[in-house]
């Protein structure tokens, strides 16, 4: 018996074998499922037919790469009608929903948190699909997509959860008139009203409803972005932030809406040349001023 025969046989029986024992390494992926849990009162998973079957909006997406613009026309299912219908479990304060925070991740990648606030046609107006075809074929399974953005940095492949999170942090008394109190889960470090005048800053024409009636103002301060950079707070695409009011009042926002939303995000030291007691957040571009949270204490960020 020759090497090389010897050699033949063992390499056929090898292929035999993968051909009649299915491999662990080749096994199929499961059907494509997306979950929506957390603080809900409906936790439901969805297969992939049920959400094709969920009404379908279709909507198109130019955003920047590398190679240029590039520009798709999809279809989808609204995040935000997806969290809605597993109904978050909201407190008896106002505006609740825009406490809501809401994680999306996939089978691969990073996940990406988005504030509910920013979804909902009444405030940010800037909703968020999760995307089912692109240029009329189907996606093999479903995809985040925020059609507004400046570039995919949001977009999440393979989306297989959707959590849902309520924040509501208690206020703190500043230890000086001005000052801010900024929380990361153990860490807090306070910036006094001279340090947040110390930081550059900058200035917005904002324009809003407060109930119907519209207001305009003249904002100055520093961005959200640079006052979490101050009190050393890491930020990245599945960062939320609360602004808790000294009255109580909370409203989320996240870093990622203003550097890949386009929707600036301030901290208000002075409004139409009068200096704020406290420090206001403020939320260009949106509908109405639920989230322009005055008389800020806190700013209390998460990671999910």
């Amino acid at each position: 018996m020759t090497r090389s025969w010897l050699l033949s046989m063992v390499l056929a029986a090898a292929i035999a074998a993968l051909i009649a024992t299915p491999a662990v390494g080749f096994a199929r992926h499961a059907s494509p499922a997306v979950t929506v849990s957390g603080q809900v009162g409906a936790p439901t998973t969805y297969t992939l037919a049920q959400l094709v079957a969920l009404p379908q909006t279709t909507f198109t997406t130019s955003q920047r790469s590398w190679w240029g613009i590039r520009t798709h026309t999809d279809s989808g299912i609204s995040l935000e009608d997806l969290v809605n219908g597993a109904q978050p479990i909201l407190p008896a304060a106002k505006n609740a929903l825009l406490r809501v925070t809401v994680n999306v991740s996939g089978r691969w990648g990073w996940p990406v948190t988005l504030a509910l606030g920013e979804l909902d046609p009444n405030f940010g107006n800037h909703p968020a699909y999760l995307a089912l075809k692109q240029d009329g074929w189907a996606l093999p399974a479903p995809e985040l997509v925020v059609p507004g953005d400046v570039d995919g940095a949001r977009t999440v492949f393979d989306v297989d959860r959707v959590t849902v999170g309520v924040q509501s942090p208690a206020p703190t008394t500043p230890p000086s008139a001005g000052a801010l109190t900024i929380e990361d889960g153990p860490f807090a470090r306070v910036l006094t009203a001279a340090q947040l005048a110390a930081l550059p800053a900058q200035t917005l024409q904002v324009r809003f409803l407060a109930g119907t009636a519209a207001q305009q103002h003249t904002e100055v301060g520093p961005t959200l972005s640079t006052v979490l950079r101050a009190a050393r707070i890491p930020f990245g695409l599945s960062t939320w932030v609360a602004a808790v009011g000294s009255d109580g009042y909370v409203a989320t926002v996240t870093p990622a809406e203003a550097f890949v939303g386009n929707r600036p995000l301030l901290i208000s030291l002075n409004e139409d040349g009068q200096a704020l007691a406290q420090p206001r957040l403020v939320v260009d571009g949106d509908v109405k001023g639920g989230r322009y949270v005055s008389g800020v204490v806190d700013l209390v960020a998460g990671h999910r």
